[in-house]
């Protein structure tokens, strides 16, 4: 989840003085390998920033300009192939600029630019110059390194003990899209880069313009959960060994069914405090745990991929209840089903949906006919 902040909201004094000591330069550290999309994504972010204020504001200027800084002049090579023109080089003399993006990379080349001194003093210079600075990615590396980050900070899921264990010092927060501490941030994954572009912006610019830009890109402005969005079924998969090693794809395949410790582990032949016990050191999750987030994310995807009511897709889920559904919702995502519905099958389009009554919400989900089932708040 994103660590909670307190933002004051912009005045409409506030914003006309933003805008009117624009340009606002978003400077951009690439290296050799880095992600090419960590460029890409924070740039659309402000410039469709900049549109949406030309279209509400009838400005005439671009209040967002980005540009990319490398370590060498030319072209940088970057994942995939990928070239990009570097604006300036950190030879050049340090500048202010308004934010400091530190763009991330695979293993390997982002190690290579966090053993680069000259990379990392630059970082050091150019940081009392910026307003603020962000990692993305494994940027949290070099951010780490040049010493900018002191107490709490995330990276790539994947990365997070890596980086405990490089920089013991830090509190890494392993589920979190972005963190934000004084003027430094550091984000997840690459695609965490447009969620945190979008947080600077509504910190600029103030939520009801954030909002818009937010939908013009078909973006939560906060987006629902953390990094543990990702497969449970896969986490498991690459964590289990022995007799556990088939039984995520198991209960991925009969999620309706009695999924208790006791079946579980019956089905498993151990003894179920033993079966409890070995499954969590595999999972890093309780049985309940596990089978409460294989639900959902079954859920997840039906709302994404078909048009079922919500109290078929918690029975084909194996939710009990259309209420123990929305708990779930609430616990791990921060929304309502009715939210994610929203997003996802609407598509911008505002569409009621019909309050459910209170018999409804103790009822059962199981066997109720399609076409009576209303859509849930």
């Amino acid at each position: 989840m994103m660590r909670k902040t307190k933002t004051a909201a912009r005045t409409g004094e506030q914003l006309r003085e933003f805008i009117a000591k624009a340009p606002h330069v978003i400077s951009i550290l690439t290296y050799p390998g880095s992600s090419p999309y960590e460029v890409a994504a924070p740039g659309e972010v402000f410039s469709t920033a900049n549109g949406q204020l030309r279209r509400e504001l009838g400005l005439d200027k671009d209040v967002y300009a980005l540009e990319i800084v490398s370590p060498a002049s030319g072209v940088v090579d970057m994942e995939m192939g990928v070239k990009m023109l570097a604006d300036r080089t950190i030879a050049d003399p340090v500048r202010k600029v308004d934010t400091l993006l530190i763009s991330g990379a695979c293993w390997d080349p982002m190690r290579a630019a966090v053993e680069n001194k000259d990379v990392i003093t630059w970082i050091q210079k150019s940081a009392p110059k910026a307003r603020r600075i962000a990692s993305m990615c494994t940027g949290a590396f070099l951010l780490a390194e040049a010493g900018l980050v002191k107490g709490n900070v995330t990276t790539h899921w994947a990365h997070c003990d890596a980086l405990r264990a490089h920089y013991p010092h830090l509190q890494v927060n392993a589920d979190n899209i972005y963190i934000k501490e004084g003027n430094i941030y550091s984000s997840a994954g690459s695609t965490s880069a447009m969620d945190l572009a979008l947080a600077l912006v509504e910190e600029d610019l103030g939520r009801k313009l954030a909002m818009n830009v937010a939908r013009r890109l078909v973006m939560f402005l906060k987006r629902p959960g953390g990094q543990s969005q990702f497969s449970t079924a896969l986490l498991a998969q690459t964590q289990s060994t022995g007799g556990l090693k088939d039984l995520p794809e198991w209960i991925a395949d009969h999620l309706d069914e009695d999924l208790s410790v006791e079946a579980l582990a019956e089905r498993v032949g151990m003894s179920p405090r033993n079966f409890a016990r070995v499954f969590t050191a595999e999972t890093k999750l309780t049985p309940a745990k596990y089978v409460e987030r294989a639900r959902l994310e079954r859920a997840r995807q039906l709302i994404e991929e078909t048009g079922l009511p919500l109290l078929t897709i918690a029975s084909k889920a194996g939710f009990e209840s259309d209420q123990q559904l929305r708990r779930t919702f609430q616990r791990w995502l921060g929304v309502t089903p009715a939210e994610y519905v929203d997003r996802f099958r609407n598509n911008g389009r505002n569409l009621s949906i019909p309050v459910v009554g209170p018999g409804l919400r103790k009822s059962s989900v199981r066997g109720a006919p399609e076409e009576l089932q209303p859509w849930l708040p």
